[in-house]
């Protein structure tokens, strides 16, 4: 069963250089597909070129918290045309990150764009793409609120096994895993992938950034796949094979793909 890499930004510059080399690598590891969120909407034309050149390209269109300055005030109408013409598999990379944003008011702002573009989503009957940092309860409290129940992927899920709970039972999210969690530190994140129903885990990279562990390669790349994989394989009691089936069926199942 092939691998998706449900989070990577392959429209970025480190990839520029030898794209069809980055999709042979991956390849060569059984990893076949690839979903491509947007993070402002000077990037959407990018994302949308490379997924109408590579049918094993799925893109999403959204608007990063980490990018408040790139945002206007038009541009939630903008993504509701991009999403009404352009057919992407979500709304993403979209969500809270409270980690970097310590300010009320910059919080409020990422807080008012996020239930926009979740409103949108809703309407579309779209899943999303979350990116959600110290503020998982802040985004599960939007998502009651609105009634979200076209589901999606918290990408680099870094929460509770609690609030893990909420995202996947209440709201039918899948929860991403990546190089986080190939570092034998991290441990409450790998005793997470071991509890988890397995239905409710797929993999990503997030390349080209979340390093793995002893990582050689100048940047994080989607044939890193195989090497989170393989961590998951040794962290469940299940068989490769039927880890690999599941995974994949899971991105599949939450992304329509």
């Amino acid at each position: 069963m092939p691998f998706i890499d449900s989070h990577c930004h392959l429209d970025f510059a480190q990839f520029s250089d030898d794209f069809a080399g980055i999709l042979s690598a991956a390849n060569a590891l059984n990893v076949m597909e690839f979903v491509v969120p947007s993070i402002a909407v000077n990037n959407f034309d990018k994302v949308l070129a490379l997924a109408n050149q590579y049918p094993a390209i799925h893109h999403a269109f959204g608007m990063h918290p980490c990018f408040m300055a790139q945002h206007q005030g038009d541009h939630v109408q903008v993504l509701e045309q991009y999403a009404d013409k352009h057919q992407p598999c979500a709304i993403g990379e979209i969500g809270l990150d409270y980690f970097i944003e310590k300010d009320a008011q910059g919080r409020q702002a990422q807080l008012d764009l996020f239930e926009a573009q979740i409103s949108l989503a809703d309407s579309a009957d779209l899943p999303v793409l979350l990116h959600v940092r110290k503020a998982h309860d802040q985004v599960l409290s939007v998502l009651k609120k609105s009634k979200f129940q076209a589901g999606g992927i918290v990408h680099a899920f870094n929460g509770s096994f609690e609030q893990a709970a909420r995202y996947t039972q209440e709201f039918g999210f899948k929860l991403g895993f990546g190089g986080a969690i190939t570092h034998t530190r991290a441990t409450k994140l790998r005793d997470l992938v071991s509890k988890l129903a397995l239905s409710d885990i797929v993999l990503e990279t997030d390349a080209p950034d979340m390093p793995l562990a002893n990582m050689s390669q100048a940047f994080n790349q989607p044939a890193n796949i195989k090497v989170i994989a393989e961590v998951v394989f040794a962290l469940r009691s299940e068989s490769a094979a039927q880890i690999e089936r599941q995974l994949t069926q899971n991105t599949r199942s939450c992304l329509n793909i």
